[in-house]
């Protein structure tokens, strides 16, 4: 990274967790506003990795991402839940583009795929029967889930952090369904907050690694 590009990345890291560090007071002023500034620093450092396709989708992913943290926020988590799905749907669809142009040319069936493929049939087979009114977007939305997840699988040959971001990011959102429409748990904003901030880091940290490695082979 560039010093520009660190600042924009611990920038984002301490803001998010003032944010996390916040929760147990909210409501408080202008939470709504603090919590998407980090998706758009990352949507930054992610353009700024690939500035070519890759990077437009990947931006738009993290900004669409912040749209729904917005949603979440200000809406109180209900009042402006499809708007927040609808975001949320736009994130994965962007980074559904982006991880397959990353992904171009590499293997589409690997080991890891597995564990997201059997925890993501368990959640439509619970979450889609229990969503109610919700139960074709909840569906649509998980598909988009998977499908970025399995991507995700695809852009390196090993384990690295933008899969794992991958896999927090699909437990984050399965999280919110889960509370939302199935379970209701105990601590759900602060577990899924904190799985979610943790994912995204990964992936903007991976996308920018990853770029990174291809970069001194080039050279």
């Amino acid at each position: 990274m560039s010093a520009f590009e660190r600042r924009c990345f611990a920038v984002a890291v301490v803001l998010g967790l003032i944010y996390l560090a916040l929760l147990p007071f909210q409501p408080y002023p202008l939470s709504w506003l603090l919590k998407p500034i980090p998706m758009l620093l990352f949507a930054v450092l992610a353009w700024r990795a690939y500035p070519g396709k890759i990077g437009v989708c990947l931006a738009v992913g993290f900004v669409a991402a912040a749209a729904g943290d917005f949603f979440l926020d200000y809406g109180a988590r209900d009042g402006l839940f499809i708007q927040a799905l609808s975001a949320f749907l736009i994130n994965q669809l962007a980074f559904i583009a982006g991880f397959a142009l990353m992904a171009r040319g590499k293997p589409w069936l690997r080991w890891r795929m597995l564990p997201v493929t059997l925890y993501s049939l368990l959640l439509v087979l619970w979450l889609v029967p229990a969503a109610g009114a919700y139960q074709i977007p909840v569906a649509i939305y998980l598909l988009c889930l998977y499908t970025m997840a399995f991507m995700a699988c695809r852009v390196n040959d090993k384990v690295d952090m933008l899969w794992l971001g991958a896999m927090l990011f699909v437990i984050a959102d399965s999280l919110i369904g889960i509370n939302k429409f199935a379970q209701p748990f105990t601590y759900a904003i602060p577990v899924i907050v904190i799985c979610y901030f943790t994912g995204q880091t990964l992936i903007v940290l991976g996308v920018v690694r990853l770029n990174g490695q291809v970069s001194a082979l080039t050279k």
